[in-house]
């Protein structure tokens, strides 16, 4: 290598530093706000009045911080839509003495997000979410998919959030199960058509997304303040500060996996990334049609969403 390569070298790799350094001071800045629970809690402004009856959005959060971590798009929802956000926090962890702390700060950080909470199995949450309660005490599975059908009941949902199958954590794979056998078994006692059923990620990529969600630094910052309201959870793991990274790099997946493999990325800076499927009292249909992206700057128009992913003609939809 020649002395004016080597400088060059040298200089280009100072620019490349500087930029990385600065994405590190970003999340060492982040340890300076202050975490939560807040108290007295931080109070979310109100949303968009829509007309008619508010949208009703569930979301089936298997631990206290699912409804900040994937909330993108129901706080979209909300925002733009005037949507009434249910969290169903279908456990507050695993730990019996944790419980009520979690709760606090569960209390918290839906304030911030303005979100109405739902505790299955009040006031505790389930106990035993795991995958093998479905085949080894089927009797206790069926009791928690019913008590969870008739909060959907009682929420009269538009649409339903919760993780998608496979994503990994054990904790969060059951409650996919679990949301999805109590939707049919809400929607074949209602007799109510087909609803759209929002499969979200967290600890493992989903395989065939289809929506990507955009993301403004202001929704984000939102995100993140709901996040924080976790404190303790968030002193021992400070994922809330990797939340931006990763709704960044979601922009990189979603050019490809929810768009166009090989085509041009969005002039999106970050991102959430959702599958749409539908439930019935019969079970799931997945949507044949091509993947969609809603920009920060787009308001969402839910009729057009739905109709977007509706496979065929299904009834019953509002």
């Amino acid at each position: 290598m020649s002395k004016d390569s080597s400088a060059a070298w040298k200089a280009r790799h100072r620019r490349w530093l500087r930029f990385a350094q600065a994405n590190l001071n970003a999340v060492e800045s982040g340890k300076a706000i202050p975490l939560g629970p807040t108290i007295p809690a931080l109070k979310a402004a109100e949303g968009r009045a829509g007309r008619g009856a508010p949208l009703s959005v569930v979301v089936c959060s298997p631990h206290p911080d699912d409804e900040a971590l994937i909330g993108a798009l129901p706080l979209r929802l909300q925002q733009e839509c005037g949507a009434k956000v249910t969290n169903v926090a279908i456990t507050l962890g695993s730990a019996p003495d944790q419980r009520a702390r979690r709760l606090r700060e569960l209390n918290a950080s839906c304030a911030v997000l303005g979100f109405d909470l739902v505790v299955a199995s009040a006031p505790h949450g389930f106990d035993a979410v795991v995958p093998e309660i479905r085949t080894k005490r089927p009797k206790e599975w069926a009791n928690k998919v019913r008590a969870l059908s008739l909060i959907l009941e009682q929420a009269n949902p538009d649409v339903v959030f919760a993780p998608h199958a496979e994503d990994v954590n054990v904790t969060h794979v059951a409650p996919h199960h679990m949301v999805v056998n109590a939707l049919a078994d809400y929607l074949r006692r209602t007799r109510r058509g087909p609803l759209p059923f929002i499969e979200t990620e967290f600890w493992h990529e989903h395989s065939c997304p289809n929506l990507m969600v955009g993301v403004s630094p202001a929704d984000e910052a939102i995100l993140l303040m709901a996040a924080a309201e976790h404190g303790v959870e968030v002193r021992r793991n400070p994922y809330h500060l990797r939340h931006p990274a990763r709704m960044i790099d979601n922009v990189r997946r979603g050019a490809e996996m929810v768009l166009k493999a090989g085509g041009p990325a969005p002039d999106v800076s970050m991102a959430e990334i959702y599958r749409v499927v539908f439930i019935s009292g019969q079970g799931t249909t997945v949507p044949r049609s091509r993947g969609l992206l809603i920009r920060p700057q787009e308001r969402i128009e839910w009729k057009k969403l739905v109709a977007h992913f509706r496979p065929g003609k299904l009834k019953g939809q509002r």
